[in-house]
């Protein structure tokens, strides 16, 4: 994402409202905290999830991990996106947003920030209207098709390594997405081309066919993306 590093100085603020597509922004924001030096990629001292609605247990389960001092750095992350958070929940994250400490940063994404309490709003550094581009997903998924099928396989348990082996983390499934999208887009300017390769329709069904299963509640992700990677 190109203005990241425009919108984020180095000295971070405490808590972050970002408007925008959760599915789009949370990992491309880790991955940008990554390389800035924020965050270790592997390390434990961050939270990254993303929820249809955030309820009063999530609120709870937010809380007692900001109560944990940071184990392998100086900073925690929170990078919370969420399509809906119910007022119950809005109260929890006010408290947290309320008492800030040195070593710990919320992102919270929503697709439309003036849903959230006013009292939120006035604590927070409000980022409006953020889109991604396709720069993250085609550079992953030309690094990916490049690599031989064994590296593919080795590549996906990487992947699956990096979101510490939680195949229903939000996260991974929204790389695995990007993954998938990238690799599709290759394949059809290679389609375009050649109209009549049966080979290239086969690969572009079978990459419809696999997002359409990572959107499945309990599906293998480490499964579909193996299958992407002897595919193509």
């Amino acid at each position: 994402m190109n203005n990241f590093s425009q919108l984020f100085p180095e000295n971070l603020y405490h808590s972050y409202v970002i408007e925008g597509d959760p599915l789009e922004i949370v990992y491309l924001l880790r991955i940008y905290l990554e390389e800035r030096g924020d965050v270790n990629k592997y390390s434990p001292d961050v939270m990254l999830n993303l929820y249809d609605a955030f309820n009063i247990e999530d609120g709870h389960k937010l809380k007692e991990w900001y109560k944990n001092k940071p184990v392998d750095g100086k900073k925690k992350i929170c990078i919370l996106g969420a399509k809906f958070i119910n007022r119950e929940a809005e109260q929890a994250l006010l408290k947290i947003i309320e008492e800030p400490t040195a070593e710990t940063h919320f992102f919270i994404v929503v697709p439309d920030s003036s849903l959230l309490l006013g009292t939120i709003l006035s604590r927070v550094h409000l980022i409006k209207n953020l889109k991604s581009d396709n720069k993250f997903e085609d550079k992953i998924a030309g690094e990916f098709i490049k690599a031989s099928p064994k590296e593919r396989i080795e590549k996906v348990a990487e992947i699956i390594k990096e979101f510490k082996d939680n195949e229903n983390s939000g996260g991974l499934r929204y790389y695995s997405i990007s993954l998938i999208n990238g690799i599709e887009r290759i394949v059809y300017e290679k389609w375009k081309k050649d109209l009549n390769s049966g080979e290239l329709k086969f690969i572009l069904g079978e990459l419809k066919n696999c997002r359409g299963y990572l959107s499945t509640p309990g599906a293998a992700v480490k499964m579909i993306l193996e299958h992407v990677a002897l595919v193509v």
